[in-house]
């Protein structure tokens, strides 16, 4: 064997063994936090009821596709840029800018609809939550590019852990669902400031001309900010238009049927995360190689993975639906009771939901990398269009299961529609040289 050919056998080694590494890290930190989402969701139901649960989801379901969109996946794009020519303290400046007005969004949401004062605390404080894992994301993201995985998970496991603690506790001190989502807030912040910025820190003083500071010092520039907004906007849009697949129904759900189904209908949609879980890790640990398979021409690398990523989501999907269809009652009896287990009708359709969102997440990773961003927007708009419009349809006559049905058929449809995206952008695809894929989408900035 030549030497170039050992090298070269040496370094695909090297490149598997980091993928194992990462993956690992990033499946750790991913089922421990979906772990601990799952226990939250068990916890409220054990110590409350399914109106105060009901009460919950649809804060997430007003927070989570407000915060998603101020996000503007920024992580995605400071990991694309592997040559740092964008400081890190642009994206943190934006991140802090778009989620603050996120916030008022949110409150002006809740004053708008008419809700309550003690509805109203709860989505707002569910949003301060949301809020702050935002703020941990951007610091994710300057860890991942700089292949911190490790510290990533973490951290992600302390806060888990932390806030499936703080809510029990807040509701025992307080009585209340507001002290147990305070308790959750108050986890959240305690990793941000407590481990999240002091990785950063530390991490910055390994590279020459970084000082401790400027790892966090936000920087303000409106030019920069507004090519990143410019340039990420239409993955932001795209990234929450996902979301929307998942909150559409919860909105009809809680019109139409009030707050207790709402509550039972989240209960039994949080055990599709246990799938979305390993897909995540696998995406996010398989994305940073997608994206340089892609840029640098080497399609038959890209498709190889995205092969294997589709396989591997197509067997957690059926794994998924078998347990559901064989121990469905028994699950929902020992995790959430018998109030949710008479409904244990639902479980396997939501588990066929499953197989297909978690192939459809991974091809979700594959357009992203391929950078079909303006694609997925109309695509999710579509699939949103869909799933309100049967929604209406389905949800008076069928109940639960027509908020399900809808789920199903948008998902199907983002399946297909993916599947054309990528495959249209495949074909079309023309290798460039390494040394100019590799720079970031914000070269044009001007580091300030």
């Amino acid at each position: 064997m030549s030497d170039q050919n050992l090298t070269l056998l040496v370094a695909q080694q090297r490149e598997r063994s980091s993928l194992r590494t990462d993956f690992s890290w990033t499946f750790l930190g991913n089922a421990v936090y979906t772990g601990s989402q799952l226990v939250t969701v068990v916890l409220l139901a054990k110590l409350t009821s399914p109106q105060l649960v009901g009460q919950y989801a649809l804060g997430i379901a007003i927070a989570v596709p407000l915060i998603t969109l101020a996000s503007l996946q920024l992580r995605l794009a400071l990991v694309s840029d592997i040559h740092e020519r964008t400081p890190f303290g642009h994206y943190l400046s934006l991140r802090l800018l778009t989620t603050g007005l996120a916030l008022l969004v949110i409150f002006a949401t809740t004053q708008i609809l008419g809700y309550g004062w003690q509805l109203c605390t709860v989505v707002v404080m569910v949003g301060v939550a949301q809020a702050i894992e935002a703020i941990s994301d951007v610091f994710y993201g300057w860890l991942q590019l700089h292949d911190r995985m490790d510290a990533i998970s973490k951290s992600m496991i302390a806060r888990s852990v932390l806030s499936a603690l703080g809510l029990p506790v807040g509701v025992y001190l307080g009585g209340d669902l507001l002290w147990g989502i305070a308790g959750i807030v108050m986890a959240r912040g305690i990793v941000l400031f407590g481990y999240d910025i002091r990785r950063a820190h530390d991490l910055s003083k390994q590279f020459e001309g970084l000082s401790r500071n400027d790892a966090l010092k936000p920087r303000w520039n409106s030019k920069v900010q507004r090519q990143l907004i410019w340039f990420n906007f239409p993955l932001g849009i795209a990234t929450v238009l996902v979301s929307l697949n998942f909150t559409i129904p919860r909105y009809f759900v809680e019109h139409a049927l009030g707050e207790r189904a709402l509550g039972i209908f989240s209960a039994i949609s949080c055990l599709l995360a246990a799938g979305s879980m390993a897909a995540v890790s696998l995406g996010q640990s398989a994305f940073s190689r997608l994206t340089k398979a892609y840029g640098t021409g080497n399609l038959v690398q890209f498709r190889s993975l995205i092969a294997k990523l589709l396989t591997l989501g197509a067997a957690m999907g059926v794994c998924g639906l078998l347990v559901a269809k064989v121990a469905g009652r028994e699950v929902l009896l020992i995790l959430f009771g018998p109030e949710y287990a008479e409904r244990a009708d639902l479980l396997p359709w939501m588990m066929a939901i499953g197989c297909v969102v978690y192939v459809s997440q991974f091809l979700g990773y594959g357009m992203t990398a391929a950078g079909c961003y303006r694609p997925q927007v109309v695509l999710f708009t579509l699939t949103n269009l869909a799933v309100a419009a049967h929604c209406y349809l389905l949800i008076p006559r069928l109940g639960l299961l027509g908020a399900i049905l809808a789920m199903l058929i948008a998902t199907i449809l983002q399946f297909v529609g993916s599947i054309i995206i990528l495959l249209r952008n495949l074909r079309k695809h023309v290798p460039v040289r390494t040394e100019t894929v590799e720079a970031s989408p914000t070269d044009v900035f001007v580091r300030a």
